[in-house]
Protein backbone atom coordinates (compact mmCIF):
# COMPACT_ATOMS: atom_id res chain seq x y z
CA UNK A 1 0.00 0.00 0.00
CA UNK A 2 1.24 3.10 -0.72
CA UNK A 3 2.63 5.51 1.92
CA UNK A 4 0.66 8.62 0.38
CA UNK A 5 -1.54 9.57 -2.00
CA UNK A 6 0.17 11.75 -5.62
CA UNK A 7 -1.43 15.04 -5.47
CA UNK A 8 -2.28 16.09 -8.72
CA UNK A 9 -3.44 19.50 -9.38
CA UNK A 10 -4.40 19.77 -12.88
CA UNK A 11 -7.82 19.94 -14.11
CA UNK A 12 -9.35 17.07 -15.65
CA UNK A 13 -10.83 19.27 -18.44
CA UNK A 14 -7.39 19.36 -19.73
CA UNK A 15 -5.20 15.93 -19.00
CA UNK A 16 -6.78 13.90 -21.58
CA UNK A 17 -6.64 10.03 -20.93
CA UNK A 18 -5.03 11.14 -17.56
CA UNK A 19 -8.42 11.87 -16.64
CA UNK A 20 -9.36 8.10 -16.33
CA UNK A 21 -6.29 6.90 -14.14
CA UNK A 22 -7.15 9.36 -11.66
CA UNK A 23 -10.79 8.43 -11.76
CA UNK A 24 -9.98 4.97 -11.35
CA UNK A 25 -7.38 5.07 -8.39
CA UNK A 26 -8.83 7.53 -6.18
CA UNK A 27 -7.37 5.72 -3.34
CA UNK A 28 -3.68 6.61 -4.56
CA UNK A 29 -4.49 10.12 -5.68
CA UNK A 30 -5.64 12.86 -4.22
CA UNK A 31 -6.73 15.24 -7.13
CA UNK A 32 -7.27 18.81 -6.09
CA UNK A 33 -7.35 20.71 -9.32
CA UNK A 34 -6.32 25.09 -9.30
CA UNK A 35 -7.26 25.45 -12.79
CA UNK A 36 -10.43 26.60 -12.94
CA UNK A 37 -12.22 28.56 -16.24
CA UNK A 38 -15.71 30.12 -17.57
CA UNK A 39 -17.26 30.75 -21.21
CA UNK A 40 -15.67 33.86 -23.19
CA UNK A 41 -16.13 34.73 -26.36
CA UNK A 42 -15.22 38.00 -28.04
CA UNK A 43 -18.24 39.31 -30.33
CA UNK A 44 -17.50 40.57 -33.38
CA UNK A 45 -15.21 36.93 -33.67
CA UNK A 46 -18.33 35.05 -32.42
CA UNK A 47 -20.61 37.30 -35.05
CA UNK A 48 -18.08 36.23 -37.89
CA UNK A 49 -17.86 32.60 -37.22
CA UNK A 50 -22.17 32.75 -37.15
CA UNK A 51 -21.74 33.63 -40.64
CA UNK A 52 -18.73 31.53 -42.31
CA UNK A 53 -19.64 28.50 -40.68
CA UNK A 54 -19.61 27.32 -44.88
CA UNK A 55 -15.72 28.31 -45.07
CA UNK A 56 -14.89 25.86 -42.97
CA UNK A 57 -14.01 22.34 -43.18
CA UNK A 58 -12.56 20.90 -39.74
CA UNK A 59 -12.49 21.28 -36.05
CA UNK A 60 -9.70 20.48 -34.15
CA UNK A 61 -9.81 20.04 -30.05
CA UNK A 62 -7.01 20.07 -28.39
CA UNK A 63 -8.68 18.77 -25.17
CA UNK A 64 -11.48 18.24 -23.50
CA UNK A 65 -11.91 21.92 -22.18
CA UNK A 66 -12.17 23.76 -25.32
CA UNK A 67 -14.35 20.87 -26.81
CA UNK A 68 -16.66 21.79 -24.04
CA UNK A 69 -16.82 25.41 -24.22
CA UNK A 70 -17.27 25.21 -27.99
CA UNK A 71 -20.11 23.30 -27.33
CA UNK A 72 -21.53 25.56 -25.15
CA UNK A 73 -21.56 28.40 -27.63
CA UNK A 74 -22.99 26.29 -30.44
CA UNK A 75 -25.92 25.18 -28.66
CA UNK A 76 -26.42 28.92 -26.96
CA UNK A 77 -26.27 30.19 -30.97
CA UNK A 78 -28.12 27.06 -32.13
CA UNK A 79 -25.87 25.96 -34.54
CA UNK A 80 -24.96 22.49 -33.50
CA UNK A 81 -26.53 21.35 -36.31
CA UNK A 82 -24.26 23.54 -38.87
CA UNK A 83 -21.36 22.67 -37.06
CA UNK A 84 -22.06 18.82 -37.62
CA UNK A 85 -21.39 18.64 -41.33
CA UNK A 86 -17.69 19.51 -40.41
CA UNK A 87 -14.24 17.25 -39.90
CA UNK A 88 -14.11 16.94 -36.09
CA UNK A 89 -10.46 15.83 -34.82
CA UNK A 90 -9.58 14.93 -31.24
CA UNK A 91 -6.30 13.96 -29.33
CA UNK A 92 -7.80 11.67 -26.50
CA UNK A 93 -10.74 9.66 -25.62
CA UNK A 94 -12.47 12.14 -23.05
CA UNK A 95 -12.29 15.17 -25.69
CA UNK A 96 -13.87 12.01 -27.95
CA UNK A 97 -16.78 10.56 -25.74
CA UNK A 98 -17.96 14.33 -24.91
CA UNK A 99 -18.10 15.38 -28.44
CA UNK A 100 -19.77 11.85 -29.34
CA UNK A 101 -22.49 12.50 -26.56
CA UNK A 102 -23.45 15.72 -27.99
CA UNK A 103 -24.04 14.29 -31.42
CA UNK A 104 -20.70 15.20 -33.11
CA UNK A 105 -18.93 12.70 -34.39
CA UNK A 106 -14.88 12.89 -33.67
CA UNK A 107 -12.08 11.38 -34.86
CA UNK A 108 -9.38 10.32 -32.57
CA UNK A 109 -6.03 9.49 -35.14
CA UNK A 110 -5.02 6.47 -32.60
CA UNK A 111 -4.95 6.34 -28.65
CA UNK A 112 -2.81 9.35 -27.19
CA UNK A 113 -2.88 11.48 -30.76
CA UNK A 114 -0.59 13.65 -31.12
CA UNK A 115 -1.04 16.92 -33.12
CA UNK A 116 1.33 15.56 -36.16
CA UNK A 117 -1.48 12.68 -36.14
CA UNK A 118 -4.23 15.18 -36.83
CA UNK A 119 -2.28 16.60 -39.26
CA UNK A 120 -1.21 13.71 -41.59
CA UNK A 121 -5.08 12.19 -41.25
CA UNK A 122 -5.97 15.63 -42.43
CA UNK A 123 -3.51 15.65 -45.44
CA UNK A 124 -5.34 12.42 -46.50
CA UNK A 125 -8.62 13.91 -46.65
CA UNK A 126 -9.35 15.40 -50.12
CA UNK A 127 -11.52 18.00 -48.60
CA UNK A 128 -10.46 22.09 -48.85
CA UNK A 129 -11.59 24.59 -46.14
CA UNK A 130 -10.10 26.12 -42.99
CA UNK A 131 -9.80 24.46 -39.89
CA UNK A 132 -11.20 26.01 -36.51
CA UNK A 133 -9.59 25.42 -33.49
CA UNK A 134 -11.55 26.56 -30.71
CA UNK A 135 -8.78 27.83 -27.75
CA UNK A 136 -8.49 29.68 -24.58
CA UNK A 137 -7.46 33.00 -24.31
CA UNK A 138 -4.23 33.48 -23.30
CA UNK A 139 -3.11 29.71 -23.42
CA UNK A 140 -0.57 28.93 -26.49
CA UNK A 141 -1.44 25.27 -27.72
CA UNK A 142 0.58 23.58 -30.72
CA UNK A 143 -1.69 22.32 -32.94
CA UNK A 144 -2.62 26.20 -34.56
CA UNK A 145 1.33 27.22 -34.85
CA UNK A 146 1.78 23.69 -36.39
CA UNK A 147 -0.42 24.73 -38.83
CA UNK A 148 0.42 27.87 -39.03
CA UNK A 149 3.77 27.18 -39.83
CA UNK A 150 2.77 24.55 -42.95
CA UNK A 151 0.73 27.60 -44.45
CA UNK A 152 -2.10 25.92 -43.51
CA UNK A 153 -5.71 27.84 -42.94
CA UNK A 154 -6.74 28.02 -39.50
CA UNK A 155 -8.33 30.30 -37.11
CA UNK A 156 -8.08 30.25 -33.11
CA UNK A 157 -11.57 30.79 -31.42
CA UNK A 158 -11.49 31.37 -27.90
CA UNK A 159 -14.31 30.03 -25.94
CA UNK A 160 -12.90 30.75 -22.60
CA UNK A 161 -10.63 32.34 -19.84
CA UNK A 162 -9.06 31.06 -17.08
CA UNK A 163 -9.81 32.57 -13.69
CA UNK A 164 -8.87 32.75 -10.24
CA UNK A 165 -10.38 30.90 -7.57
CA UNK A 166 -11.93 32.52 -5.03
CA UNK A 167 -10.59 32.37 -1.27
CA UNK A 168 -13.20 30.63 -0.03
CA UNK A 169 -12.58 27.87 -2.38
CA UNK A 170 -8.68 27.88 -1.82
CA UNK A 171 -9.12 27.82 2.06
CA UNK A 172 -11.23 24.08 1.40
CA UNK A 173 -8.83 22.98 -0.80
CA UNK A 174 -6.18 23.52 1.82
CA UNK A 175 -8.38 21.92 4.63
CA UNK A 176 -9.01 19.07 2.28
CA UNK A 177 -4.70 18.62 1.70
CA UNK A 178 -4.43 18.74 5.56
CA UNK A 179 -6.72 15.89 6.13
CA UNK A 180 -4.64 13.47 3.48
CA UNK A 181 -1.16 11.83 3.43
CA UNK A 182 0.64 12.76 0.90
CA UNK A 183 3.90 11.32 -0.49
CA UNK A 184 4.51 12.76 -3.69
CA UNK A 185 3.38 15.67 -6.24
CA UNK A 186 2.69 15.81 -9.74
CA UNK A 187 3.54 19.50 -11.28
CA UNK A 188 2.42 19.12 -14.61
CA UNK A 189 3.30 22.82 -16.04
CA UNK A 190 4.79 25.79 -15.25
CA UNK A 191 1.76 27.53 -14.08
CA UNK A 192 0.77 24.33 -11.89
CA UNK A 193 4.16 25.01 -9.91
CA UNK A 194 3.46 28.71 -9.16
CA UNK A 195 -0.03 27.95 -8.02
CA UNK A 196 0.52 24.94 -6.04
CA UNK A 197 3.22 27.27 -4.06
CA UNK A 198 0.74 30.00 -3.98
CA UNK A 199 -2.37 27.44 -2.77
CA UNK A 200 -0.46 25.18 -0.63
CA UNK A 201 2.10 27.70 0.87
CA UNK A 202 2.56 24.88 4.26
CA UNK A 203 3.25 22.13 1.38
CA UNK A 204 7.01 20.62 2.19
CA UNK A 205 7.38 19.89 -0.97
CA UNK A 206 11.00 18.59 -0.64
CA UNK A 207 10.06 16.09 1.42
CA UNK A 208 7.64 14.26 -1.49
CA UNK A 209 8.55 12.52 -4.12
CA UNK A 210 8.22 15.23 -7.38
CA UNK A 211 7.08 14.64 -10.61
CA UNK A 212 7.71 17.02 -13.45
CA UNK A 213 5.78 17.53 -16.50
CA UNK A 214 8.71 18.34 -18.71
CA UNK A 215 12.07 19.44 -19.07
CA UNK A 216 10.65 23.37 -18.59
CA UNK A 217 9.29 22.35 -15.59
CA UNK A 218 12.23 21.06 -14.10
CA UNK A 219 13.86 23.91 -14.68
CA UNK A 220 11.64 25.84 -13.05
CA UNK A 221 11.56 23.53 -10.10
CA UNK A 222 15.10 23.71 -9.96
CA UNK A 223 15.39 27.50 -9.72
CA UNK A 224 13.28 27.16 -6.53
CA UNK A 225 15.39 24.49 -5.50
CA UNK A 226 13.86 21.84 -5.93
CA UNK A 227 15.09 18.80 -8.07
CA UNK A 228 12.34 16.43 -9.37
CA UNK A 229 13.03 12.95 -8.56
CA UNK A 230 10.99 11.99 -12.76
CA UNK A 231 10.25 13.64 -15.43
CA UNK A 232 8.10 13.09 -18.49
CA UNK A 233 8.61 14.82 -22.03
CA UNK A 234 6.25 17.68 -22.03
CA UNK A 235 2.35 15.71 -22.95
CA UNK A 236 -0.26 14.25 -21.01
CA UNK A 237 0.84 11.10 -22.73
CA UNK A 238 4.40 11.02 -21.22
CA UNK A 239 2.86 12.26 -17.88
CA UNK A 240 0.43 9.35 -17.83
CA UNK A 241 2.90 6.59 -18.64
CA UNK A 242 5.66 7.94 -16.13
CA UNK A 243 2.83 7.85 -13.31
CA UNK A 244 1.66 4.67 -14.07
CA UNK A 245 5.55 3.10 -14.07
CA UNK A 246 6.88 4.50 -11.47
CA UNK A 247 3.96 5.30 -8.88
CA UNK A 248 1.07 3.29 -9.55
CA UNK A 249 3.25 0.21 -10.21
CA UNK A 250 4.87 0.74 -6.99
CA UNK A 251 2.17 1.03 -4.29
Amino acid sequence: MSKGKLLVTASNYTCGDMKYVLEDNPDYFLHIPLEAYESTTEKMASGMLKKNVDNFAFVIYGNLRNAIYFEKWMSKHKLLSDFQNLVHFSLDQPTSEFLESHGIPAIQPRQHAKPIDILEFMLKISREGKTLYPSCSNKAEEMPGLLQELEMDVAEFPVCEEIGLDPEDVESLRNKLSVEKVSAVLFHNRSGVTRTFAAFQDLDVKKLTVYSGSAGVTEHLIGKGIEPHFEAEGSWPSIEELIKSEFLENV
